[in-house]
């Protein structure tokens, strides 16, 4: 139709239209059996899958046995992935696609294989470390903050105090954890940008990625502004246009930040260099000597040694000097992968079913930190998202007749609303150094966010009653139908 009519158009759907004709996370039906030792030592895990792309090609089992294959260290592992066609709607990649659903079978059976031997999940998990990555054919990682992220998480959350149950009549709290890691760290090739440094001081970047709303241009912004020296402001950005903007890949998977930002910094430094070699001729100071002050140019020997970027002459002449970058390969032979643990205190109405959040905190190694406000805005949402998937979020299919979605509405289909969300919801960056990733040491974080976070509410919700809930969404009818036969069987 724009192309007919040579002008924009814009497409609008519905509701309905939206929950019906763009795909879903698959459901998954997935089995879980392991062996440990006395001692802490997993021996073994079994995981079966059974999943549905939907009536058409679309894998629903995908990854979902990651998080089994790679997290933990065990000698001994099985998957099995089965894929069946069904009629309904097919599924559509969903942050982190397959993650969160082999977490929640992986980290309840952890914390009940550490009941069973009387250890501490925490610790139970810290015994069990991958130093490498098994699903990867026993790879390194370029780095892992895994156990950084659930021992200084724990210290934060004040885990093991919070460990002993309260209760208040039919009100009881209890605490969970879970850890998961994401399979597509550190972004790669290709990607190209450019950047141009104009004699009044301004800057122009010139890249392709788009920004979905994850502050990809305020991150490429400040990567600018650190390489050449100039404020934030003075840096304009073209992104996202395929007419007029540089090439790089789609905007997934937690790869843009790490994907382009290696790009964007090369593409600075060549501008910085340019314009440094220019300033050693003028001001006889070896360019080595040299570094960009803000507006100036400044001897980094001498700092009254200096020169305002508008007074340099090959660049007033020449108005522009224009630096391009682009992304090299990642490391050869080593995986990358952020990591995440998350802990979360809930509470439960024995008489209702209800289950409220009460607090949860987010400790991740995504490599660097590039922009802290864009960094635990990621961890807020997607620990709100992961709320939706483990309490709220469930498709309900006319499965005798059409196969159809049938709780198509705002009403029928129910997302966590700011009255959903913790009252007390933090976020803690742990901040590896990975040098061998990319050039920028970033790895990527939206992804890895959403994964634990269903399996430490199941936990907690354990942890308050002792009734493992292995469905999700946790339905308070449910909950209360399981907690009413387990306490007939105390009886």
């Amino acid at each position: 139709l724009a192309k007919t009519t040579a002008q924009p158009v814009k497409l609008f759907l519905s509701r309905e239209e939206t929950m019906l004709a763009v795909g879903n996370r698959p459901a998954n039906r997935m089995r879980v059996k392991a062996g440990v030792r006395n001692d802490g030592t997993l021996t073994a895990i079994e995981f079966e899958a059974l999943g549905s792309g939907g009536a058409y090609s679309g894998n629903g089992t995908g990854i979902v046995d990651w998080q089994i294959r790679d997290l933990y260290r065990c000698e001994n592992v099985r998957t099995v992935m089965q894929s069946v066609y069904i009629n309904a709607g097919e599924q559509r990649p969903m942050r982190a696609p397959g993650h969160p659903q082999g977490s929640w079978a992986l980290e309840q059976m952890m914390d009940q294989l550490a009941e069973k031997i009387e250890m501490d999940p925490v610790e139970f998990r810290l015994k069990n470390l991958a130093t490498v990555s098994q699903g990867r054919n026993n790879m390194p990682y370029t780095s892992n903050g895994f156990a950084e992220c659930m021992t200084k998480g724990a210290e934060a959350f004040n885990w093991s105090a919070s460990r002993r149950q309260k209760e208040d009549g039919n009100i009881v709290r209890g605490v969970g954890m879970a850890g998961g890691l994401w399979i597509a760290g550190g972004g790669g090739p290709p990607s190209t940008a450019i950047v141009k440094l104009f004699a009044d001081g301004s800057v122009n970047l010139n890249m392709g990625a788009s920004d979905i709303g994850t502050g990809t241009k305020t991150v490429m912004a400040m990567v600018v502004a650190e390489e050449l020296g100039v404020p934030l402001d003075h840096i304009q950005i073209e992104h996202a246009d395929t007419g007029t903007t540089q090439f790089a890949t789609a905007s997934g998977g937690s790869k843009t930040v790490p994907t382009e930002s290696p790009a964007v910094r090369a593409a600075a430094i060549d501008c910085r260099d340019q314009v440094l070699a220019m300033a050693a001729e003028e001001m006889g100071v070896a360019a080595a000597d040299l570094q960009l002050d803000g507006t100036d140019i400044v001897s980094s020997a001498d700092p009254s040694t200096r020169r305002p970027l508008t007074e340099l002459g090959a660049l007033r002449r020449q108005q522009v000097v224009v630096g391009v970058g682009y992304r090299g390969p990642n490391s050869r032979g080593k995986a990358v992968c952020p990591f995440a643990a998350q802990f979360c205190e809930v509470e439960v109405n024995r008489r209702t079913g209800e289950v409220k959040v009460l607090r949860f905190l987010g400790a991740h190694d995504s490599g660097r930190v590039m922009s802290r406000l864009s960094y635990d805005s990621q961890v807020y949402g997607g620990i709100v998202m992961g709320i939706g998937f483990g309490m709220m979020e469930r498709r309900v299919l006319d499965s005798g007749q059409t196969g159809k979605m049938c709780n198509v509405s705002w009403h029928d289909y129910k997302i966590p609303t700011s009255m959903d969300v913790p009252a007390e919801i933090a976020s803690l960056p742990i901040e590896t150094i990975d040098t061998e990733c990319n050039t920028t040491g970033s790895k990527g974080l939206g992804e890895p966010v959403t994964i634990p976070t269903a399996p430490a509410i199941a936990n907690a919700v354990y942890n308050a009653t002792g009734v493992r809930v292995t469905d999700t969404p946790i339905n308070p009818t449910q909950l209360v139908d399981m907690l009413n036969r387990s306490d007939e069987g105390r009886t």
